[in-house]
């Protein structure tokens, strides 16, 4: 018998083994289980699509591996108002939702529709209320007639798709999603389960009922893996699930709830929840993204996240693969580094060469413009990193298709703004891939900003909300001592906490003392997800002269945007010209709970001179593009030379005549560099802009457009 046994084994491993060699979707990665199966799809994202675009889509997800779509949600319903639906639906107080003015097609029908002839099996997200943010399970009356609509909607896209469609309608998605703050007592776990089996009873008396997935989410400053644990086997021990149901937690840690090192322990207690329940399967719902700015992850990152939840789960779909990794809606080159994951087992670790001819501008605001030449990779630069005296303020990623079709996105281009006068700062720019591997050399680049007068150091100032007590500000000087947080951490004394609600504007008014020509605002603040500390939805500044009328006079927008889900962002506005003003209105409006805040700058002047600089390297005689151009009413114009001597860059106009010389004198560095030139004085039509040394010139033109 054990003879058998050995022998079967050994079949089993041959056949195995053979079917690893035949069959190209089964790979190394996916044998081990360590790979996506499926993605989320939102109405918004997708009501668009043609046939053609949802059938480009499905073969991506094949060629990735995968089998299962999620629509998420196919209903919007909300107390009071009438329910949007992705369907054309008959319930009473209901109609199609909409773009615009543009109703919607029939998404269910296109999806599914699309899905039976690929191949692809659907689970319907059922029906979403906004409400549910704000009761939870608090108001039984709303939730558990929040389950009759949506068992009225589930009978109705039953009769509508799945006879049509009996391959492609493969399950549901519930779409309430579940947390671990919420229903932390018995008596609220009670209304959970009571609620879920309101519409589980429902499918399985109208012989509806289907693979059925919730996806709840943790945070892991907000409890602890064992409380979580405890609270689903409560649920699991009175829901009415059957064998195949999916309990299919968001991972988090693209949202900043769980640090890539705290999966272990919440997925494994999770997984010992889970096998309390007999016939319930765990999947992880894997979160690609990242939060702060919107971003795809790189592919370390993702299958970092498969691996350490491997031994806990039975599957893994995403939030979302089809938007943030498809290479229909972003750069191919994070598709091709997964399936090239898939095939060999490993990701690739081929780091891109190192960007060249960095150079840093010197602007009239007092803002450093960074440029630097396109590295090359084997399969494609994902980014840039660009760090100022050893540390990280840039992320410059490849945009998600849909993103760059709006904006021009420049990936080899930085502004940073909001520095300190007359103070010397270091540059580096590092590309890396869409693994994430980092360009083992760098450039680096060396300059000095201007003078520069901060009306507001030690100005006194009020406030409209007063900081939470665990983080003053005693004396109404904290905001403007010029004493920066060290470290992007709420714990930094530095720091200054407002708490309230989403919406909720927080003003600060700073006395300048008399009043004075002001220019230049900048203000830092701090995004920590874990404990829920998000960066403002928007930031403007007011000027006025008897801190009673005050005129609005521009937004803040952040400048420092890096990949690290705790960091600190330096917001700041360039007025044009200077206006005169005493009192400064600096007007946060919270995008959640909390909102910290650092230095609030006022700066009257910033005078800076023509800065040059460059990098140490090998150089041409070249004379690029300006940028932006056309333009109005100034551009840069960049040039390298190889060697020393008199060189000079002079503009002509149409008819040949010279009118402006932007340099012409004796250079004793070769290098490359670059100059911002203003032409406000002159009328609008083609320039040429020459660049000589000795015998050699280039000629290139530009426009100016006003």
């Amino acid at each position: 018998m054990l003879k058998m046994l050995l022998m079967k084994n050994n079949l089993l491993t041959l056949f195995l083994s053979f079917l690893l060699l035949i069959i190209p979707d089964i790979s190394k990665a996916a044998a081990e289980k360590a790979a996506m199966d499926g993605s989320f799809i939102t109405g918004d994202f997708c009501y668009s699509w043609t046939d053609a675009r949802w059938q480009q889509e499905f073969t991506a997800m094949k060629n990735a591996g995968m089998h299962y779509i999620i629509i998420q949600a196919i209903a919007d319903s909300y107390p009071g108002k009438i329910t949007k639906t992705l369907y054309p639906s008959s319930l009473p107080n209901s109609e199609m939702a909409a773009n615009g003015n543009a109703a919607y097609p029939d998404i269910v029908d296109a999806c599914l529709r699309n899905a039976e002839l690929a191949g692809i099996k659907v689970f319907i997200g059922i029906d979403m209320s906004e409400n549910w943010w704000n009761v939870y399970g608090n108001d039984t009356t709303w939730l558990y007639s929040q389950m009759d609509l949506d068992n009225k909607i589930c009978d109705e896209v039953w009769s509508l798709y799945k006879t049509k469609y009996p391959d492609a309608f493969y399950g549901w998605y519930w779409s309430y999603e579940v947390d671990n703050l919420n229903f932390k007592t018995q008596t609220q776990q009670s209304v959970l389960t009571n609620a879920m089996n309101r519409q589980l009873d429902h499918l399985i008396a109208k012989n509806e009922k289907l693979p059925f997935m919730w996806c709840p989410f943790m945070n892991s400053s907000l409890g602890t893996p064992s409380a979580y644990q405890a609270m689903w086997q409560n649920v699991f021990s009175g829901l009415h699930t059957t064998v195949g149901d999916i309990f299919c937690p968001q991972d988090c840690v693209g949202a900043g709830g769980l640090k890539l090192g705290e999966v272990v322990s919440w997925f494994s207690a999770l997984r010992k929840a889970v096998e309390t329940k007999s016939g319930l399967v765990m999947w992880s719902d894997v979160e690609t993204f990242n939060i702060n700015d919107e971003t795809s992850a790189t592919m370390d990152r993702i299958i970092s996240q498969l691996k350490i939840e491997q031994p806990y789960v039975d599957n893994y779909v995403t939030w979302e693969y089809c938007y943030y990794d498809s290479p229909n809606n972003v750069d191919p080159g994070f598709q091709s580094t997964y399936i090239d994951y898939l095939n060999t087992g490993t990701l690739e670790s081929s780091p891109p060469a190192s960007p060249s001819n960095i150079i840093a501008t010197l602007q009239a605001d007092g803002s450093i413009i960074l440029n630097w030449d396109a590295a090359k990779d084997n399969i494609g630069v994902c980014g840039y990193y660009v760090y100022r005296d050893g540390t990280l303020i840039c992320k410059s990623q490849v945009p998600k298709i849909s993103d760059s079709t709006s904006a021009a996105v420049s990936l080899t281009s930085y502004t940073d703004s909001g520095l300190k006068a007359n103070t010397a700062y270091a540059y580096k720019v590092k590309a890396y891939d869409f693994a994430n591997n980092v360009s083992t050399s760098d450039s680096s680049i060396n300059i000095t900003t201007g003078n520069m007068v901060i009306v507001s150091q030690g100005c006194s100032y009020t406030v409209s909300v007063s900081p939470n007590a665990n983080y003053p500000d005693s004396n109404h000087k904290k905001l403007t001592d010029g004493t920066y947080a060290s470290r992007a951490s709420y714990a930094d004394a530095a720091w200054v906490g407002f708490a309230g609600s989403t919406g909720g504007i927080i003003n600060v008014i700073i006395d300048l003392g008399k009043s004075t020509p002001v220019q230049y605002f900048t203000a830092d603040y701090l995004l920590d997800p874990q404990p829920a500390v998000y960066l403002p939805e928007e930031v403007k500044v007011f000027v006025s002269t008897d801190n009673s009328i005050f005129t609005e006079a521009g937004t803040l927008s952040p400048s420092t945007i890096i990949g690290t889900l705790s960091s600190v962002y330096k917001y700041y506005c360039t007025l044009s010209s200077p206006v005169n003003a005493r009192y400064i209105k600096f007007s946060t409006t919270a995008s959640g709970y909390w909102t910290f805040c650092d230095e609030f700058q006022v700066i009257s002047d910033n005078i800076t001179g023509t800065v040059k600089a460059s990098t140490e390297g090998p150089y041409k005689f070249a004379l690029y593009e300006a940028y932006p151009n056309p333009f109005n009413p100034s551009t840069n114009i960049k040039f390298s030379i190889a060697q020393s001597g008199n060189v000079s860059l002079k503009i002509y106009n149409i008819m040949g005549q010279l009118v402006k010389t932007i340099v012409d004198n004796v250079y004793t560095n070769k290098g490359s560099y670059e100059y911002n030139v203003k032409m406000e004085d002159f009328a609008s039509g083609i320039y040429f802009y020459n660049l000589m040394q000795g015998r050699q010139q280039i000629t290139k033109k530009m426009i100016l457009l006003k």
